[in-house]
């Protein structure tokens, strides 16, 4: 006689149910905090807005770096036989206002717009 005790594991045990899958839990958190959809506005916010991701830009050939120690390895490997100067990149974010990416349509970062305004205390006017 073969007993199969694959289902016994996947199953909740005598008297307990299980509530939440591993999965459901798992769907749940990366939707409240994946930043996917939203249009437009999500396709741009996912790019990085006008700055991009990165945050340096090469002023040789215009590559963008992340950091300025890729900055450094970048130049060291493209432009060796120029000296290195980290005051003669150019800082993107702070170029375009310092913010790259809102969360446009994370769900858990902003609160709802459907909720009514809060009800405002009438008592103090006569």
């Amino acid at each position: 006689c073969f007993v199969d005790f694959s289902l016994t594991r996947t199953m909740g045990g005598k008297a307990k149910p299980t509530k939440h899958s591993a999965k459901e839990i798992a769907s749940k958190v990366a939707a409240a905090t994946q930043n996917k959809a939203g249009g437009k506005a999500g396709l741009a916010d996912r790019k990085g807005g006008a700055a991009g991701h990165a945050k340096f830009k090469c002023p040789a050939c215009g590559v963008q770096s992340p950091s300025i120690k890729s900055a450094e390895m970048h130049w060291d490997s493209k432009h060796s036989k120029l000296p290195f100067v980290a005051s003669d990149w150019t800082d993107m974010h702070e170029a375009h206002g310092g913010v790259t990416t809102a969360g446009v349509a994370v769900r858990g970062a902003k609160a709802e717009k459907n909720h009514p305004p809060a009800r405002q205390d009438r008592r103090g006017a006569s």
